[in-house]
């Protein structure tokens, strides 16, 4: 039968009716995908994450009820790696800062608590800059750096990271790493470095169990500082109600890059540093320990993770992570696919294969976990 001019024409628009329709529709779910995937305001590394954990929140004091760790747990540098200015370890170095900045020459930098909030103040030309100093970052085993809250133009948390930090190492304050020496006269060059929102968030987030934004702004009073029990393992209200019979699996049978990259989300991947920067002559990298660590043979020629070194539910301490333990799970005389010492040493192998490397001119020192056997054009002074 054939068919006549206005039938064909029909068929022709009702096929090409039908495939706009779907070209249409599968263009329309293409667009939520991309939309859904790579909108980078609401997806931007671990401080977004944290907006969904405040769902289902337990309360921590309880983890201790049942889990032996959690007893030991609130000693750990996670668990106390932010603070509010006012608590009292950050207000007594905030205090001592104010007396050490007052015996500087020349310094016109002060540090004064009013009424119970810090202000950061800094003079040049007879014109002063002032930022409120709201949280203190890092447990204090390394360092301690404040940082204050700013709002941008379109109501977006900012962040000023203060340009004095106080340092473990010598019980004293110097120069944020990263700051230049020589402090900038501008407005905020004077009392440190200017971070927007994006790196706002991920700097906080990685200081944070719970980080509530709404439109890039960060509703601070309801911030659940430290890395605790529920940042990692996620919200445990089910659990806790159950008496534990709703369960975390989430960090079962995870592959060795997995299982690493759990760390790394705050400690730094490999991937997010340029390859050209991934050296045994950058010292800097040594800082973040997975990039190292996914370079050395031991991860390379073995299953190890961060975890088969460290117990995150134990402080440095408490789990003799200066122990020679370490090492020997697989370097001993028993273990014929690891070699031992070819320097005949029998302890002391972290002083060789995994110093402690200064970071430029800042008082504070990352242990490399580039474990390897360092040339001697790589050893520190």
């Amino acid at each position: 039968m054939t068919s006549s001019p206005d039938s064909t024409d029909t068929f022709r628009w009702n096929l090409t009716s039908s495939i706009s329709k779907s070209a249409l529709l599968f263009l329309a779910i293409l667009s939520l995908f991309v939309v859904f995937r790579f909108n980078t305001s609401d997806v931007i590394l671990p401080a977004d994450r944290l907006q969904t954990l405040n769902s289902g929140w337990a309360d921590e004091k309880r983890c201790a009820d049942c889990h032996e760790q959690a007893e030991t747990f609130w000693e750990t540098g996670h668990a106390n790696t932010l603070q509010r200015v006012d608590d009292v370890d950050s207000k007594e170095l905030l205090e001592k800062l104010d007396i050490f900045l007052s015996d500087q020459p020349s310094n016109t930098t002060k540090v004064k608590n009013h009424d119970g909030q810090f202000v950061a103040s800094y003079e040049h030309d007879g014109v002063e800059s002032q930022v409120r100093l709201d949280w203190c970052l890092g447990s204090g085993t390394h360092a301690r750096t404040w940082v204050g809250t700013l709002m941008d133009s379109r109501g977006a948390t900012d962040l000023l990271e203060f340009r004095w930090s106080w340092y473990h190492g010598i019980d004293g304050f110097d120069i944020t790493p990263g700051q230049p020496l020589k402090a900038d006269p501008g407005y905020f060059g004077g009392l440190g470095v200017l971070f927007d929102a994006p790196k706002t968030r991920k700097c906080l987030g990685c200081h944070a169990s719970y980080l509530p934004i709404k439109d890039g702004h960060i509703d601070q009073h309801h911030i659940k500082p430290g890395v605790t029990c529920q940042r990692c393992h996620g919200p445990r209200k089910a659990h806790v109600e159950s008496d534990g019979d709703v369960r975390d699996y989430s960090w079962r049978n995870l592959d060795q890059m997995e299982s690493v990259n759990r760390c790394a989300e705050c400690h730094r991947r490999a991937e997010e540093q340029k390859p050209s920067e991934i050296s045994p002559q950058n010292s800097a990298i040594t800082r973040f320990q997975p990039v190292g660590l996914v370079q050395s043979p031991c991860f390379k020629n073995s299953k190890m993770t961060c975890l088969t070194c460290h117990d995150p539910h134990l402080s440095p301490q408490a789990q003799d992570s200066m122990g020679l333990w370490q090492c020997l799970q697989c370097h001993d005389e028993l273990n014929e696919l690891h070699t031992g010492c070819s320097a005949g040493h029998l302890d002391q192998c972290f002083s060789c294969h995994m110093p402690k490397v200064k970071m430029g001119e800042s008082p504070v020192a990352f242990r490399d976990h580039w474990i390897r056997i360092r040339r001697q054009s790589e050893q520190q002074p």
